[in-house]
């Protein structure tokens, strides 16, 4: 759908199209003879902005409101006057996309992520619920995590193949906000997790089949650096740290290491990795390479006051250097929870000081992922049981909670409160 809108108030050459691809996402169109931002939002709901556009030609996409909804639009000048005002009609959600059911409503993070199983799917929820914005993968490959661009353009998301054999063919793709341009990057084997830099570069999990000492392939993992012009360079491997012999991990089925989780923290130049058969949260120095340090399992360089964790998945590194950790299954009863340590390096002691333990509970027998909000609340995604909550500080009081109808499951989850970041 295109609308044409005439000159006013010294905005001209208006052009606005709905997406036939996404038909939640606009691309407005116009000259003004100002610096302008424009305000756009459903009818009676939440209103977003986007950034500063320079004087004189703008085109930019309208991102983040749901389906079969009014769109109400304004253009600003630099004093927040509205120097033109419309509206348009957001298009149909995909039938294949499931309906998710909220409760409570003191959320205000977007939630990119995928369903997982049918369909494979990319998708950005809004804190009321509602998909706005997705893309199918239509191979049998699954997806794992979703990113936003650094640059803005649009949305990264990893299509690979980890439970059974990794995938020759897996893609890092490269989609812009309302379909139109479609850029995969071919990796070879690619896992669960990546990072996108400031500049483009991309680090991402992979498998490192090595053969062992009796000859016998053995499923690693490593970190792959790829580059925007496409160069790729391996940063590090299991291998680099670990032995097979001697660390044999205790999920065999599964490949050696089972890298299932990565981080960065920009100002140590670390990266974080979880290791799924040595229950294992790792420090790596990006440009070095080094093992740093280890908390949980066999090879922790921390003892634990409290309950430990086993076969974690996602988990964060928290400002103030206590550790935030999605443990799928350290109860042992088909339970997962959230549990945070405050790591001792004097005594070099890991203590246990909250948790969150849904009643009933909750099984992510895989995937999972967490995170603290600066307010003290927690975000705890339930990726297999198809359900996330924000948790008060008390570690019991649910503000907000979405769940996806079985079979449906999430992947990770990357939470942003704009999504023009």
């Amino acid at each position: 759908m295109i609308l044409l809108l005439l000159a006013c108030g010294g905005v001209k050459d208006a052009e606005l199209v709905v997406s036939d691809e996404i038909p939640t996402v606009a691309t407005l169109s116009y000259s003004a003879s100002f610096d302008s931002t424009v305000r756009f939002g459903a009818v009676d709901g939440r209103q977003y902005t986007t950034p500063v556009q320079a004087c004189c030609s703008s085109s930019l996409p309208l991102v983040g409101v749901p389906a079969n909804t009014t769109i109400e639009y304004a253009i600003l000048d630099p004093d927040g006057n509205e120097r033109y005002t419309g509206t348009y009609e957001t298009g149909n959600l995909a039938d294949e996309l499931p309906s998710l059911d909220v409760t409570g409503g003191d959320m205000d993070s977007f939630v990119a992520t995928p369903m997982i199983g049918s369909p494979n799917v990319a998708t950005i929820i809004d804190p009321d619920g509602n998909i706005v914005w997705w893309w199918f993968e239509e191979r049998e490959l699954d997806v794992y995590r979703v990113r936003l661009a650094e640059n803005g353009s649009g949305v990264i998301f990893n299509a690979g193949s980890v439970s059974g054999d990794p995938a020759e063919d897996s893609e890092l793709m490269k989609v812009s906000w309302d379909g139109s341009s479609v850029t995969p990057v071919p990796v070879e084997y690619l896992a669960h997790d990546f990072v996108e830099h400031e500049d483009g570069t991309i680090d991402t999990i992979a498998v490192d089949f090595r053969e062992g000492s009796d000859g016998e392939t053995i499923r690693g993992d490593q970190i792959l650096e790829i580059k925007p012009d496409g160069t790729q360079t391996s940063l590090w491997s299991t291998w680099d740290c670990f032995d097979p012999e001697l660390n044999p991990g205790d999920e065999p089925k599964l490949g050696w290491t089972w890298v299932n989780a990565l981080d960065y923290d920009a100002a140590a130049d670390q990266f974080h990795i979880s290791v799924h058969n040595f229950s294992s949260i790792v420090w790596i120095g990006r440009s070095t390479g080094t093992c740093d340090r280890i908390v949980g399992g066999d090879l922790s360089d921390y003892t634990f006051d409290g309950d430990t964790f086993r076969h974690e998945h996602q988990f964060e590194v928290l400002p103030d250097g206590n550790l935030l950790v999605f443990d799928n299954d350290g109860l042992e009863s088909f339970a997962s929870r959230a549990i945070e340590y405050e790591l001792d390096d004097s005594t070099m002691t890991a203590t246990e000081v909250w948790n969150y333990t849904p009643e009933p509970s909750l099984f992510s027998f895989v995937l999972g992922d967490v995170a603290r909000f600066e307010d003290g609340r927690t975000f705890v995604m339930f990726s297999t049981s198809g359900t996330m909550v924000v948790v008060e500080p008390d570690g019991t009081t649910v503000d907000w909670q979405l769940t996806a109808p079985a079979p449906t499951a999430f992947g990770f989850a990357s939470l942003y409160e704009d999504l023009y970041k």
